[in-house]
C-alpha cells in the first residue's frame, strides 16, 4: 500500500508538472493578482455608505466569479480547452479547463490550512479522474467540448486574500495554489505554491515530495513551508 501510494503520487506529481502549459498557468497567476485588486476597488466605492462587514461579505461572494474570469481569459489566450458545466442541482453553471491531463476548477480559501470544502460536483469529479476510471459528465444539451477525459487528475486552484480586514493590502491576493485532492474530495494530496508567479511572475516548484511514511493516498499530504 506504501509503494502504491508514492507510486500513484509520482505519477501525480509528473502530470501536473508536465502536461501544465507554463505560459498558461503565468496568464492565469498574473490576471489573478489583478482580479483581487479590481475586486477591491470595485467595492471600496461602498465602505462608507455600506461598511466593512457588508464589503467582506461581497468580496467573499463575488471572488470565485472573478477567478473564472481569469482562469476563462488565459484559457482563451492559450487556445486551452474549457467548458461550463451545468449542475441540475442549483442551476449553477461551474467551469472546467483541460490543460493536458489536468482538469481544473476553482475554489477559494480563507487560509492554507484549509481542507477541501466538498460537493457532491466535485466529489464526483476527483472519485472519476483518469487514475481510477474514465470521466464521464452528463453536460445535458450542451456541446461536448472538452472530448477525451480519460487518464485526467483533478486539480483546483485555490486562491485567498493577504488578511481579514477591508483595505487594499488585505484584500490583495495573499495565496495561490494549485491543488490536487483525494478521491473522496477530504484531503489535499499534492499542493503547489503559485503565489510566486502570481506577485512576481516566477515560475513554479512542488514544495517537497511524497511522505514516505503514509500508507494510502489520501493520508499524503504536501504543504506550504
Amino acid at each position: 500500500m506504501e509503494i502504491r501510494a508514492l507510486n500513484l503520487l509520482d505519477q501525480i506529481n509528473d502530470i501536473v508538472r508536465n502536461d501544465i502549459d507554463p505560459d498558461f498557468l503565468k496568464s492565469f497567476s498574473i490576471s489573478m493578482g489583478w482580479a483581487y485588486s479590481d475586486l477591491y476597488d470595485e467595492l471600496v466605492c461602498d465602505q462608507e455608505a455600506f461598511g466593512d462587514g457588508y464589503c467582506l461579505e461581497e468580496f467573499a461572494r463575488r471572488r470565485g466569479t472573478y477567478t473564472v474570469r481569469a482562469l476563462l481569459r488565459a484559457a482563451k489566450l492559450h487556445g486551452i480547452p474549457h467548458e461550463f458545466r451545468y449542475l441540475g442541482c442549483n442551476g449553477q453553471h461551474k467551469l472546467l479547463v483541460k490543460v493536458g491531463r489536468v482538469i481544473l476548477i476553482q475554489e477559494p480559501i480563507l487560509t492554507l490550512e484549509d481542507d477541501p470544502r466538498t460537493s457532491e460536483y466535485k466529489r464526483e469529479l476527483a472519485d472519476s479522474h483518469g487514475l481510477i476510471r474514465q470521466l464521464e459528465l452528463e453536460l445535458g444539451d450542451r456541446p461536448f467540448k472538452v472530448r477525451d477525459w480519460s487518464g485526467c487528475v483533478l486539480g483546483v486552484m485555490l486562491h485567498g486574500a493577504a488578511g481579514p480586514q477591508f483595505n487594499a493590502e488585505h484584500r490583495a491576493l495573499g495565496a495561490l495554489m494549485l491543488a490536487v485532492p483525494d478521491a473522496a474530495y477530504r484531503n489535499w494530496v499534492l499542493r503547489l505554491d503559485l503565489h510566486s508567479m502570481a506577485t512576481e511572475g516566477r515560475g513554479f516548484e512542488p514544495e517537497g515530495r511524497p511522505d514516505a511514511s503514509a500508507h494510502q493516498q489520501d493520508e499524503v499530504r504536501v504543504t506550504l513551508k
